[in-house]
């Protein structure tokens, strides 16, 4: 009977230190699944052809205007003309582009803020660049983990669900700024907002991630991570280093 006892008690106990290792997630894990399972047919049309179509856009409101002269008027028919005929030989129906732009912003609003239920309570490891951020009231050291250098200062921050906040003990050696680390630790949703200091400006940064650490060590390089910002209207333009695609994507605005 004892033996079989010490069996059976050893097969769970084996199951718990199982569960306790900190399954290792990327950043692309934090976002809610769903939410990013939407058809966004702007992601699919490159720089160039997003270009033609915000001058369509700009251009036509300019044609709205009512003291344009003949030939102010003449020039700007000729351009939105080019830019709609560029888009036509491309495969790309204007109107159902057009169509769909508020519907497309809010649904990529959705996605940069739904986080993903799974990882709530969950031990993790992540790895990525730390940017400190002081220190809280208990005296632990708070900063925010990104998976780009550069982000919130040279570059946008990530989407607020792939914007972690840290708390780790504060002789972590944690000082410089975009330090390669990998962390463990317990994560939770909760939302934060705060301004502080990065480099040369003020920097908002907004997270809906926290993590409370238990190791923290420095490591790199850190794995490439895909970059997913994109403007929340699908006309607004962002810089070219800060485009990425996040969604799947859809032939759905060419025509047939």
């Amino acid at each position: 009977m004892r033996v079989i006892f010490a069996t059976a008690f050893a097969i769970p106990m084996g199951m718990a230190m199982l569960a306790a290792e900190p399954a290792r997630i990327d950043f692309d894990d934090l976002a809610d699944p769903a939410a990013r399972a939407f058809v966004d047919p702007y992601l699919e049309m490159g720089p160039e052809r997003m270009n033609e179509l915000r001058t369509v856009v700009r251009l036509g409101a300019r044609l709205a205007e009512t003291d344009l002269s003949p030939e102010d008027r003449q020039r700007l028919e000729a351009r939105r003309s080019d830019a709609e005929a560029a888009l036509a030989v491309s495969g790309f129906d204007i109107a159902a582009l057009l169509a769909q732009r508020w519907t497309v912003a809010q649904k990529r609003r959705e996605a940069q803020i739904a986080t993903n239920p799974l990882l709530e309570g969950a031990a993790v490891r992540l790895e990525g660049y730390l940017i400190p951020a002081g220190t809280g009231p208990d005296g632990r050291g708070i900063g925010y983990l990104v998976p780009v250098v550069g982000m919130c200062s040279h570059i946008p921050a990530p989407p607020p669900n792939e914007l972690v906040r840290l708390y780790f003990e504060p002789d972590s050696g944690t000082g410089s700024i975009y330090l390669p680390v990998s962390v463990t630790g317990t994560l939770r949703a909760e939302a934060s907002d705060e301004t502080i200091h990065l480099l040369d400006g003020m920097v908002r940064m907004q997270s809906l991630w926290r993590l409370d650490t238990d190791t923290l060590a420095a490591e790199g390089p850190v794995p490439k991570a895909r970059n997913t910002i994109v403007a929340q209207d699908p006309l607004e333009a962002l810089p070219a280093e800060a485009i990425g695609q996040t969604h799947s994507s859809s032939i759905g605005a060419r025509k047939k």
